[in-house]
Parts: C-alpha cells; structure tokens; sequence
C-alpha cells in the first residue's frame, strides 16, 4: 500500500519536468549499463554515443544520448528496442531514483520489466546514481553573499527500526536581488529540533561558500540566536514575529485572545521601533494579568523589530518566517500520502525531489518589492 502511494506521489512531484528528468536520468544510467558490459566483455570498448528519440507516457524524448561499445554488441536495456517505450518509464525512475525498497525488491523488478537480471551488487552500483545525485545537490557551492536566510523545522515519520518523528531542518536564502535559493536540507535522527544541529548547518553552508549574510530569521529555539553569532558573527537576527505571537496567544484566556491579538499588532505594525515601544508600553499597561507574555516582548523587543530596520517595501517578507513555512508546507503537502517513510534514504530522496523542483521556480522569479528597489536606483541592504 505504501509503495502504491508513493508512486502516485512521486508521478505528481515530477509532472512539470518529467520529460527532462527521464531522459537524463535514462542517459546516465544508460552509461553505467556500459560500464557494467564492459567490465564483463573486456574484448571490446565504449565507442561514443549515437542520438535517437524516444516516446513515451510523457511525450517524445528528443536526441537520447544512447552510448555504444567499438563491436555493436551492446544495447542498454534501459533503452527499449523499438521507438516508443512499452514499460512506464516513470515507474522505473521512481524505483532507481526514490525507492525505499531493498535492492534486492528493486532486482526482482527489473528482471520482471526488462527480462535480464543485474546482481545485487551491480544494481546497487546504479541506484548509486541516484543517491549521487541527490548528495552533489546538497554539498554545491552557493553564492558568497545573502540578504536574508531563514531557518525552520519540520517533522515526519522514519522508521530506523523503529518508527519516530524526526526534524528535517530546511533552509531558504533571499539573495539581494529578490530571488531566492533552497540552500538545502538535513536529517538529524535527533530526539526534537537542536541548536547544536543548527550550529553544524551554519558550519556546513560556510564551508559551501558564504560569506556574509544580513539577516538570519528563525524561532526562538533557545540556543540558536548564539550558534548564528558564532558562525557568522556580523549579522542580524529577526525572531519571527508570528511564531512569538502565537506562542503569546496560548499563554492567555480564550476570552481575551482576540484582543491580546489585536494589541500585539499594534506593536509589530508601527512604523518605526519608537511607535513599537510606545504600543508595547500600551500593551504592558493594558495587559498586567500577563506578565509572562509581558516579559517575552520586552525582552526580545530589539530582535522583533530588526525588520523594522529596512524599507516598507520588503518588511513583509522578513519580519516571519513565513516564506520558509509555506514551503515546508507544500512537502508536507506532497509526502502527506507517505504516512512513514520506510528509510531515512527514501525520506531523503522524496524531500530532495520536492524541494529540487521549488528551487527551479524559485530562481525564476524576483520578489516584487526587491525588483521595485533595484528600479528606483535604491539598495534594500
């Protein structure tokens, strides 16, 4: 039942792009088809390429590198013999490319579509590929500098012998021109979100080239403010103010919510930091029965309104981590059919596929406030 729905899932994850990842994907594991044969038959040897087309399911695939040995003995048996595909060649991406099944489950498939059989030992040299694949898209270098990151955690199930909720961390960069970039993603295995988890992400990204950064937004997971000052020690900090507004919100009666609410808007609506202390001072005298509530905005008054700091313009989007958490929600969204991932390699594979295809919309667009800026001659950092 688990796998049933996980095909639906990844069909619908890869609709936009299939063709281009079919043929891709089709051509490179074509070559380790050639290396395989090689291996086995050393009287002959790998001859280049020839070009043809393929259809299928999806459409026409035009101009498939199809690779070839010097004798002609070769044929990859990924690429069917006749001009139009007679398997589902989603299928077959699914199972190399997001498959939580073991290799040997994934050998008995072949061998029932293509009629040939690999060893276990040469299947998992090609669904290798994959998971090659996936790492270069997680370990590439990324742009020196940043206008703002976000940071977020979300939960799903894994089953590590047994089955548990586990953090996967994501993190989204707004470049100074209003566009934006999945700088990447992390399983932990760890028991709830950590700082110190954190701290080796910001550790990570460093290392995968950036270097400065304006402005980090995230929660108040105590522990992180103080691992993004040590990693990179010249930038700004913005608690997100929805999340602090919630976390506010369920500390008061249900009878006075509506209105905590409305005053605390009051605050992180105003203008500029001085008419924020003003309503903040308000909210203090009106809501003394809070004191708690009270004492979180007062303490943490400067890094709720570092937003605050910026034009009108882009407040918007870096007063909450919102960007962040509509994200997280369309995985959540997407792998909602997969009620536990069997792996954490199948856990990383779908994620990997969601957030890959965000990314490429991502890059295709400015945010409008960002392009407003760059128009009128002034800088939003």
């Amino acid at each position: 039942m688990e796998e049933n729905l996980s095909l639906e899932f990844i069909l619908a994850t890869i609709e936009q792009k299939v063709k281009e990842m079919v043929k891709e994907f089709i051509e490179t594991l074509a070559v380790e088809e050639r290396e395989l044969y090689l291996e086995e038959h050393p009287e002959t040897k790998a001859n280049g390429f020839y070009t043809r087309r393929l259809a299928t399911k999806y459409g026409e695939i035009e101009n498939l590198k199809v690779p070839s040995v010097r004798d002609g003995t070769f044929k990859p048996r990924i690429v069917p013999g006749r001009k139009k595909a007679f398997f589902d060649l989603g299928e077959v991406t699914i199972l190399m490319f997001a498959s939580g099944a073991s290799v040997r489950d994934v050998a008995k498939f072949l061998e029932m579509v293509y009629g040939i059989y690999y060893s276990p030992s040469s299947l998992s040299r090609l669904t290798e590929i994959a998971t090659e694949k996936i790492e270069a898209w997680r370990k590439r270098k990324l742009s020196e500098s940043y206008f703002a990151i976000y940071l977020d955690a979300t939960y799903i199930s894994v089953r590590r012998g047994e089955v548990d909720k586990e953090p996967v961390y994501v993190v989204l960069g707004l470049k100074p021109d209003g566009t934006r970039e999945i700088l990447g993603f992390w399983l932990s295995g760890a028991e709830g979100e950590s700082s110190i988890v954190w701290e080796e992400i910001l550790r990570e990204l460093k290392e995968r080239g950036i270097r400065s950064v304006e402005l980090f937004i995230a929660d108040g997971l105590i522990g992180l403010q103080k691992a993004i000052k040590m990693e990179f020690p010249g930038s700004k900090f913005q608690l997100c103010v929805l999340h602090t507004v919630r976390n506010s919100i369920k500390k008061v009666r249900k009878t006075d919510r509506e209105a905590v609410a409305e005053d605390l808007k009051k605050i992180y609506k105003a203008k500029t930091r001085e008419e924020a202390r003003k309503a903040l001072q308000a909210f203090k005298s009106k809501w003394k029965k809070y004191p708690e509530v009270v004492r979180k905005w007062e303490e943490n008054f400067n890094v709720l309104t570092t937003f605050m700091e910026y034009p009108e313009e882009i407040r918007p989007y870096v007063y909450t981590t919102n960007m962040l958490e509509r994200l997280i929600k369309e995985v959540k969204r997407r792998v909602k059919v997969i009620e536990v991932f069997s792996t954490p390699e199948s856990a990383y594979k779908i994620i990997y596929l969601v957030l890959a295809e965000m990314n490429e919309r991502y890059e295709k667009t400015r945010l409008i406030g960002f392009v407003q800026l760059k128009a009128g001659g002034r800088s939003c950092v």
